[in-house]
Parts: structure tokens; sequence; C-alpha cells
């Protein structure tokens, strides 16, 4: 029988290991999988804590349903059911402006403005910044197709004033990474094709018939881990945890696989779904090119702080789900979610839960404070800046470290080179969030398509046998 190893239990290792349990029944190919995890549990970010009636994210909390990834996981695992949406009452989201919550600009796109009169009105910029930004028909588009940086696409067509107070808090969190650093190819392709097209993204956005919808995010009743214990259930067998990949060879068309307590096993096939520095250490010996193209890939760490208060020291939370803080504030978080106000169930009456993101590309060093430091940050920040008052009845700490990809400049084609060096090696499979999309959806993507990918292999090399 051929066996199949996967390599880290993140949501990418486990949507992996499901597809190939799918495919092995639709084709009627008897397969061994197993996957392995360094941690004692699996799920990688994907994790939601449930104490007390309380539920609590300690990673992402929302899913991009309107990606097919994510929707058709959830119907084949018959989590449908689960879908909950953000409340209507507290739709949208605030930004930090000069240690106040202004409302983020409704008719935006991002950082780009429908029209001057958005930029008048917007209440987070100032008669400078305003006057430039409504520049930006005039400014001339870019003639190159060489990849350009986030702060450099924002400040040449709106100014400095657009990128440090809207853009960096809104895509650097996204993506987790620094302007100066994170590629236009690879986050916010869809802007350089308008500005291509129509030479102006205040014009793209006036030519627009209609405008473009929102986005629709969603949690899981139970939170996101339900996909987790869905997939767990589904796969359990297969699952061997604390098993930590050292070296991975290709011996002989088959796989060795080396773990950091001396034993090994044997695979036809693998689909490695690693954080890429760990994926390339691991690949060092089988491919040092590979290995270096991989390093080339950035990974950054936060902290998320969830405090849980009595709803009575929460009365002046606006109607939102949250805030992000541009770097340029000279706070010490990121941003917060009001995780009650943004999803139904996640509490008893009378609770509120509030989380709040410490550290990222432009303060990492903050990550490595103590857990009462990163409490008091939290609570302090969120006492300046959303009026909460009091002691939290709780607190929970979780660090995410070097687990976040920034998308540098040239990532598109640094993955592109990464997948064809991967493909010259038989049976390996690349997956997880540094290649194509940060996002719980885009990581089950990457999942799927690398188990497509090595179940063909075994299977044309069955037939050639």
């Amino acid at each position: 029988m051929q066996r199949i190893a996967i390599l880290g239990g993140g949501i990418s290792g486990l949507a992996a290991a499901f597809r190939l349990r799918e495919l092995a029944r639709e084709r009627d190919t008897p397969i061994d999988i197993a996957l392995y995890e360094r941690g004692e549990s699996v799920g990688g970010c994907v994790q939601t804590l449930r104490r007390d009636g309380l539920v609590m994210e300690l990673g992402g909390d929302s899913l991009l349903i309107d990606k097919p990834a994510a929707a058709s996981l959830l119907r084949r695992l018959h989590l449908e059911e689960q879908i909950v949406d953000v409340r209507p009452e507290f739709k949208g989201a605030r930004i930090v402006h000069r240690a106040r919550l202004h409302r983020i600009p409704p008719e935006f796109r991002l950082f780009a403005p429908r029209s001057l009169p958005a930029l008048l009105t917007s209440g987070i910029f100032s008669p400078l910044g305003i006057s430039r930004a409504a520049m930006e028909p005039f400014i001339p588009p870019r003639k190159d197709a060489q990849d350009e940086s986030l702060a450099s696409f924002v400040t040449r067509r709106f100014g400095r004033e657009v990128l440090d107070r809207l853009a960096q808090p809104l895509i650097g969190g996204i993506y987790s990474g620094d302007p100066k650093r994170l590629g236009m190819n690879a986050t916010l392709p869809q802007f350089l094709e308008l500005e291509r097209r129509y030479g102006s993204l205040i014009r793209a956005m006036q030519s627009a018939q209609t405008p473009a919808a929102s986005p629709r995010l969603v949690g899981l009743r139970d939170g996101l881990a339900s996909i987790v214990d869905a997939l767990r259930a589904e796969i359990g067998d297969a699952i061997y945890t604390q098993s930590s990949v050292a070296a991975l060879r290709r011996e002989d068309e088959h796989w060795s696989i080396a773990f950091s307590n001396g034993s090994w096993a044997q695979a036809d096939a693998v689909v490695c779904a690693l954080p890429a520095h760990a994926a390339a250490t691991a690949l060092r010996e089988q491919d040092s090119s590979l290995s270096d193209l991989l390093e080339g890939i950035r990974h950054n760490s936060i902290a998320t702080v969830n405090l849980v208060y009595d709803a009575a020291a929460t009365p002046k939370l606006p109607p939102s789900t949250g805030f992000v803080v541009p770097h340029i504030e000279g706070r010490r978080i990121t941003a917060a979610t009001f995780t009650t106000q943004k999803y139904p169930g996640r509490a008893p009456d009378g609770t509120a839960i509030v989380r709040a993101f410490i550290g990222g590309a432009l303060q990492p060093e903050l990550v490595e404070l103590s857990e009462n430091e990163l409490v008091t940050i939290a609570r302090d920040e969120l006492s300046q800046l959303a009026g909460i008052a009091g002691a939290p009845k709780a607190a929970f700490v979780t660090r995410w470290r070097s687990l976040l990809p920034e998308y540098g400049l040239g990532h598109t084609d640094l993955v592109n080179q990464i997948e064809e060096r991967a493909a010259r090696i038989g049976g390996l499979g690349l997956a997880g969030s540094a290649h194509r999309g940060v996002g719980v959806p885009d990581c089950i993507q990457t999942g799927e398509a690398a188990a497509e990918s090595v179940f063909g292999y075994i299977r044309a090399r069955k037939e050639r046998v």
C-alpha cells in the first residue's frame, strides 16, 4: 500500500489529509496516510478556547466564506449550520486617530477613496493630507511591471498620510507585515490592475457602475476550531503528535523522514505543510537551492490577549467590531476586537470579551514580554482608547512566534520558483500560508491542491509499475 506523509498539523496539513481520504474513496485507491505534528495538538493558528460558556479565538476568528475552498470544506464536514454572520448592529470597525476611535471611512475601498468628498469627510486626514490625496487622478500610472512595495505605491498615489493613517494599519494587519517590505503583486494585485486600466484609483472607483460587494466574513458558532475538531474526527487515526521533523530526504523513489527524537519513517510521497522556515530546514540536505528559496519568506510574530470583563466595565464601546491602530500613533497594541459585539454567542449575558493584538512586524520585541506585562499593556491601552474600566475577570495570552508569513517584494516570483523547484523532486507537495494566501480558506486550498498533486503522482507511478 502506498504511504503519504503529511508534515505539519495546521489547517493546511489537516485539509490535505482529509482530501487524501476523499480521493482514496473516490478513486478506489487504498493509501496509508500519516500526519506528523511537532506540538501536542493539531490546528496550528486555528485554536479556540471554550470555557464556562466563553468562546475565545486564540488565532484567527473569521473565514472569508466567499472563497470556494472554505464553503466547500464546511459543507463536506457538515458544519454549515454553525456559520454565524457578524452581528449587523455592530458591523464596521474603527481606527485610532489622535488617541480617539473614528469610523473607518465607509466611502473607501481599503485606502482608496471613491471621491473627493470621501476624503474631506473622512475625519482622519489633515488639510495637507487631503490636498495631496486629492491629486491622485493627476498622478501618472507606473509603466514598468516590477514589483513595488505597499508603502511606495500608496505614497506615490496618495501621499504619506494615507499610508500612515489608513493603509498601514489595514493592510499591514491583514498581511502581518511592514508596508516598506510588503509587495503589491502578492498582496493587492487588483489595485495594480486598476491603476493600469484607469490610470487612477479614484477614477476606477468612480467608473464602477456598482460598488464592489463587501466580502462576507463569518465565524462558527463554537469557534473556528470546530473545523479542526471535525477534521481530527475524520483522520484521527492518522495523526502523530510530538513528532518534530528534522530532515527530509528522497532515497530510491521513497522519502525518508528523520525526526528530532532520532526516529524515522518512510513514505512514497510527502505533503510539506510546515512554515516556510521549518520546511527550509527539513529540506536542506535534499535540495539546498529549494531550502534557500524557502528561507526567503520572512515570518513575523504576534501575541493575542483575550480579556474577559463584566459587561458593566464596557459601556463606552462604540457599536463596532473593534479597531485598528496606526503605528504612527505610538501605541503598544496593533488592533483590538470587541469579540462579544462581533459574533453572537461568545459569552453569557453580562460578560464581555475584548481581544488585543500586540507585536507584529513593527513591534516584534513586545511579543517576548512576560504574560503579566502583555496583559498590563492590553488593559492600559483598552482603558485609554476604548474607555474600559476596572480589572478583567480573566486574561488569556497566546504567542504566535514566527508563524505569520510576510509577503515581501517579489513574493509571487519567489513562490513560482519554489513551486518549480519542488516539482523537479518526485512526490513532494507544498502547502501553507507562506505561499499564496494567508487566510484559513487559502490554507485549505493549498492543502487540498498539494493532496491532489501527490495523489496523482502515486497513481501515475502505480500505473507505470
